[in-house]
């Protein structure tokens, strides 16, 4: 029978994904030995020791250049939308900008956006179905289950908005398909699982897991504790429109976590230390990968790199002198840089031995799932309040509880989700989830350059590929599912 792209099943991966070691040894890159089969979970210390691998992979995994793990799909979503551009002719996400990947279902991008969270799934999956019988304690097993099952609902949430349109829309489409047991060579392929059901897992799992992890004290900021899963609840609500449950888990899940000082948002975006990080991924310098890494393409400070991802100057325009946020953006006016007539945006700068570290989920959006929620639920003042925290620690006056109508007072706060989040990977599920368009004007900026005016870079592609209009709802926004998995799994 031939095998679909889900069913590359871990035990190929295991020499790759397991690391010496747990807890507090991210960075142990020693093999585990010949570990293989039922000995890889034979101990809680070896699926300890998987799980940190599998982490590892989802953030690290790499089949081209282009292609640095999920932090290729976190740029992809932000280049497919309106916000933030790929430079023209620069290596990276030039075809993620037009919507020619990852929809076109034959690129290399597309197959490796599906295989690679699915391998992460099998690998949960795993842990999952054999953890109980490890050698260990119960509080052990108790918390590898619950990072297992939190992590499989990460990704499960993540695709099902990746490759079907938003819950609201319509929870009967078809979607993925959905695994909970480990894969084998004779495991029969599965058909899709309607978005309903996609979701109804994700919230089975987090739920599962919220109660797993109470105790749960991780020493490293990869690891999903029950602050994760509260905040994977209240985005996972947030999207199903259950506003009040989303309201209260992005409450529960900041707990702890206070939002940054003004001062904090300009030391580059590089460090899970941060006090308002919830979940991140670090890296060493000997471990990063290189120029096929998040901030390879997203950083525009260094002299040399790609610095593929530009804001788009219409962006720019959103912030207000008083903000933080706005002295982040440079516009290049030497004539002999490769960057001239663009604005720089420094929101992220790399470590200076490329070891900066990767932003999974913050406090600041969390604030905003509540403000938001509240505002939908007609709870103004709440709304506000949540909403006020934010601004007043980006340099922004506190806004009134009145001085808003309802309506403005929602657009604010989505306004605010692009000002904070940019370069996070938000823009292009928010435009999925409220149902709107891709917006991308020609620029008209200029500015003044050897007497001449000169015109400031900007959106150069403003249709999608067969030249039409962009409109809500469009499959273009879509990934799909690549041709070999369609060729190989009859059941899609």
């Amino acid at each position: 029978m031939k095998k679909s792209i889900y069913q590359s099943f871990f035990y190929t991966l295991i020499a790759a994904l397991l690391f010496t070691g747990c807890s507090d040894e991210f960075f142990e890159t020693s093999p585990a030995g010949d570990l293989t089969g039922s000995e890889t979970f034979a101990t809680t210390t070896n699926i300890d020791a998987l799980m940190n691998g599998t982490l590892r992979y989802l953030m690290e995994s790499s089949t081209s250049q282009d292609n640095p793990g999920y932090a290729a799909i976190m740029l992809s979503q932000e280049v497919m939308g309106d916000d933030a551009i790929a430079r023209d002719g620069v290596y990276g996400f030039r075809d993620s900008y037009p919507f020619k990947d990852p929809y076109d279902n034959t690129t290399r991008r597309a197959l490796f956006f599906w295989s690679f969270q699915y391998k992460v799934i099998d690998n949960c999956n795993g842990i999952i179905a054999n953890v109980d019988k490890a050698q260990g304690t119960d509080d052990e097993k108790k918390y590898l289950k619950g990072q297992a099952l939190a992590l499989r609902a990460f990704v499960y949430l993540n695709m099902v908005r990746q490759y079907q349109f938003t819950y609201a829309k319509d929870k009967t489409a078809k979607a993925i398909p959905v695994y909970t047991e480990p894969t084998s060579p004779t495991t029969q392929p599965k058909s899709r699982s309607t978005v309903e059901q996609v979701y109804n897992q994700v919230i089975a799992d987090l739920t599962q897991a919220e109660t797993a992890l109470v105790g749960f004290k991780r020493l490293v900021k990869n690891r999903l504790d029950l602050n994760v899963v509260k905040g994977l609840l209240a985005r996972t609500y947030l999207t199903t429109e259950q506003w009040a449950l989303a309201a209260s888990k992005a409450k529960e899940a900041r707990s702890g976590y206070a939002i940054m000082e003004p001062n904090q948002y300009s030391l580059g975006f590089n460090d899970v230390s941060n006090v308002e990080w919830i979940w991140g991924h670090p890296q060493r310098a000997d471990q990063t990968l290189g120029g096929a890494s998040f901030f390879a393409y997203i950083d525009v400070t260094p002299a040399a790199g790609y610095r593929s991802i530009m804001p788009d100057p219409y962006f720019r325009n959103l912030f207000s002198d008083q903000d933080v946020r706005k002295s982040l953006f440079q516009l290049v006016t030497t004539s002999t840089d490769p960057m001239y007539r663009w604005y720089k945006y420094k929101k992220f700068v790399d470590k200076a031995d490329r070891s900066g570290n990767i932003v999974l989920m913050r406090s600041s959006e969390m604030a905003l799932i509540e403000a938001e929620s509240r505002a939908r639920l007609s709870e103004l003042p709440a709304a506000v309040t949540a909403l006020n925290e934010l601004r007043t620690k980006r340099g922004l006056t506190a806004l009134g509880e009145t001085e808003l109508a309802a309506p403005a007072l929602l657009e604010e706060i989505l306004t605010e989700r692009r000002r904070e989040l940019w370069g996070e990977g938000f823009r292009l599920p928010d435009i999925l989830r409220l149902q709107r368009s891709v917006v991308r004007k020609e620029t008209t900026e200029t500015f003044t350059a050897g007497g001449s005016n000169v015109l400031v870079k900007g959106h150069y592609i403003r249709v999608f590929p067969d030249n039409s209009a962009f409109v809500a709802n469009s499959p273009y926004y879509l990934f799909s599912i690549p041709i070999n998995e369609i060729n190989t799994n009859p059941n899609l």
